[in-house]
């Protein structure tokens, strides 16, 4: 995507249908966090989560005035075509984490423990034979914990500060066409304005994004905020 030269149509059209296909791909099908299988697949624990954030990625520096020439079709539409993608993408992670998990996954790793005959003290569970289904769900838990980290953590950290500034860029004064992509992302109402605050932020570019009572509102509050988090500003500010 960064070479130069003109892209041709056949490698646009192939492009796109690879975005797509890694978008709508399925997760790993890895087993359950108490389940006694073994993790299937050898040597890879998020190379899923991880080509997805790689297609917001793309996404984010494709140059869609370029693209839409060698397409043949109108930009805009292939903005839309772009934010449904990443939308997609990020729903897709935030429905598969569990922000809870933590707690649950001390408790079970304890019950895993206690329950074994060999360990009524709550010793480690060894190695011999007997012990082959409890390592399972031990490993098993951690990779599940490990996942549900991940999904929080490359959403959060990654595709959300790909995906704001996209949108921005994409739709400018155009709000409502903003807040729909959120909303397809899986944010409720109530987190939209926080969701921009953390990514792209308040400046003249997203400044039509906190139009109206509720956008001022929460410009205001997140400006207090600032103030009580760091008082030389506040004192600077009051001067």
């Amino acid at each position: 995507m960064r070479r130069h030269g003109t892209m041709t149509r056949e490698e646009a059209c192939d492009m796109l249908w690879s975005l797509y296909l890694i978008s709508g791909a399925p997760m790993y099908e890895a087993p359950d966090y108490d389940s006694v299988q073994p993790w299937p697949y050898k040597d890879e624990r998020n190379n899923d989560i991880a080509a997805k954030s790689r297609v917001i990625s793309a996404l984010s520096i494709m140059d869609t005035k370029q693209m839409s020439r060698n397409l043949g079709i109108h930009e805009q539409r292939l903005k839309h075509l772009h934010a449904a993608y990443a939308a997609a993408i990020i729903k897709r992670l935030k429905s598969l984490h569990l922000p809870d998990f933590g707690k649950k996954e001390t408790a079970l790793k304890d019950e895993i423990i206690r329950s074994h005959p060999a360990n009524p003290d709550g010793n480690v569970i060894g190695t011999h034979p007997s012990d082959y289904s409890n390592l399972l769900r031990i490993g098993n838990l951690n990779y599940f914990s490990m996942r549900n980290s991940m999904y929080h953590s490359y959403v959060s950290k990654i595709m959300e500060k790909r995906f704001i500034p996209m949108l921005v860029k994409y739709f400018p004064d155009q709000a409502g066409e903003v807040v729909k992509y959120i909303r397809k992302a899986g944010y409720g109402d109530g987190e939209v304005l926080d969701l921009i605050d953390r990514t792209a932020g308040y400046n003249s570019k997203t400044a039509y994004l906190y139009q109206g009572k509720s956008g001022e509102e929460h410009r205001k509050k997140f400006q207090q905020k600032i103030r009580n988090s760091c008082p030389d500003v506040s004192r600077n500010t009051n001067k």
